[in-house]
């Protein structure tokens, strides 16, 4: 028997305790001197972009807050230290850390700007790709709370400007309070804020997981009105290095999480919540004997993602039909597009969303898996080449395409000018490969 999953909070899920040095700094200012300040906020933020740097590289989850929070105390300090030296003006530091934590963290937010790192954690994990129930909430956790240290950045930013152009002094009561007191409170609550909500979250999680395994087991007509708990099953059917592709209409069934049109898989299908891969690859078979007659189907998976709302997942994958099965998709109304085909369709907005994802998730893989071996080194001697991506004989590549491995060479590999530094730092941290393949 499979063991239970827990859910218990880590301290690394609290987002918010990037905020600490920041925190620490505002406390402690009233008590040290204008150099001591200057040196430290320098000196601590800079050591905690390079720890959250580190922190993301190594895949956990509380490391973009810190980087955001040490690029604010180091370029604060900076700027302060110019105009303490220059003697231009005498001012406290929220002055300039309230704005640069806010300016990162609109980036972030809204433009996707980010530490390189924390895009690798993306490609190794899937952009959507589950991290089971959690991994749902986490990701959405992670710009919530952006959006609210960005939302107490602009409140300490206008509240400690005006204070500081009305006049107010550093060393006055009410200077010592709002420019440093007030902004080191507001970040502790937002911290005790996010604790408490990531204690609900899971509570949450833990209470709907019983509900699912109960709805999960009833017939499909008592699962009628449980619309938050399905698995929509989408199954890529590949064949003589053509892919078969249907035109979807977007039908805006309310069981149905994506109502946009386009080129779409012929088989997708929802069914009731699985709760374990396993349960969810047994329902895909089925589906797939249901539906073309095929008892011992090809079928690979590729990954499970989350929906727009939780508990509403949809697992990806890939048959692979035979020449002589070829005619079982005469049924569908559609037709067998080549990869030129599909590459002249990729930008355009005739290619259904989801398939898009996938395509370029199985695009990505099997490039990185034919021109590198799992450890990031070159297959091929000549610097640079790369062989042209084709569906040619991909079902006998000794690859399991769920397997991030690929993903995570796919951006850190031989070509990569850091490569040797990542390689190095992995060791130093003795963080092992993922893959069971060691070769494709």
């Amino acid at each position: 028997m499979a063991q239970k999953r827990k859910y218990n909070m880590r301290w690394s899920d609290i987002y918010s305790l990037g905020l600490l040095p920041a925190i620490l700094m505002w406390g402690l200012s009233p008590f040290l001197d204008e150099k001591a300040i200057l040196i430290a906020s320098i000196i601590l933020g800079g050591g905690w972009i390079v720890f959250s740097y580190f922190y993301i590289y190594l895949f956990k989850r509380c490391g973009i807050i810190g980087w955001i929070t040490g690029w604010a105390m180091l370029l604060s300090g900076l700027i302060r230290s110019i105009l303490y030296q220059t003697g231009i003006m005498q001012s406290p530091l929220i002055l300039f850390e309230a704005p640069c934590i806010a300016l990162l963290s609109y980036l972030f937010e809204k433009h996707d700007i980010r530490p390189h790192s924390c895009y690798e954690y993306k490609m190794r994990r899937g952009i959507m790709q589950e991290q089971y129930i959690l991994g749902d909430f986490s990701q959405y956790e992670a710009h919530y709370i952006v959006r609210l240290v960005l939302t107490g950045a602009l409140l300490s930013t206008g509240l400690s400007w005006g204070l500081f152009l009305y006049g107010i002094d550093i060393e006055s009561r009410a200077g010592t309070y709002f420019y440093f007191y007030f902004p080191s409170g507001l970040g502790l609550a937002i911290i005790l804020f996010e604790s408490i909500r990531r204690l609900l979250i899971q509570h949450l999680i833990e209470k709907y997981e019983k509900k699912s395994k109960y709805h999960s087991a009833q017939s499909d007509k008592e699962l009628d009105f449980m619309e938050f708990f399905f698995t929509e099953i989408r199954i890529m059917v590949i064949g003589d290095e053509k892919i078969f592709l249907t035109e979807n209409n977007g039908n805006r069934n309310k069981f149905k999480f994506n109502y946009y049109a386009g080129l779409d898989l012929p088989i997708h299908h929802r069914t009731t919540y699985c709760t374990t891969l396993g349960e969810e690859s047994q329902k895909a078979r089925q589906i797939v004997r249901d539906e073309l007659g095929i008892e011992n189907p090809d079928l690979r998976h590729v990954c499970t993602t989350i929906a727009q709302k939780p508990w509403q997942q949809i697992g990806h994958y890939i048959l692979f039909l035979p020449h002589d099965s070829l005619s079982k998709l005469n049924r569908y109304p559609g037709r067998w597009y080549t990869v030129n085909e599909i590459a002249h369709l990729f930008h355009s907005d005739k290619l259904h969303p989801l398939f898009k994802e996938l395509y370029a998730r199985l695009y990505t893989i099997v490039d990185t898996a034919r021109t590198y071996h799992s450890n990031g080194k070159r297959r091929y001697a000549i610097r640079g080449y790369k062989p042209a991506f084709s569906l040619h004989r991909i079902d006998q590549m000794n690859i399991v395409f769920d397997d991030p491995i690929w993903l995570y060479v796919s951006r850190h590999n031989e070509d990569h000018l850091l490569y040797r530094i990542d390689t190095w730092i992995r060791k130093l941290f003795s963080q092992k490969d993922s893959s069971n393949n060691r070769d494709a």
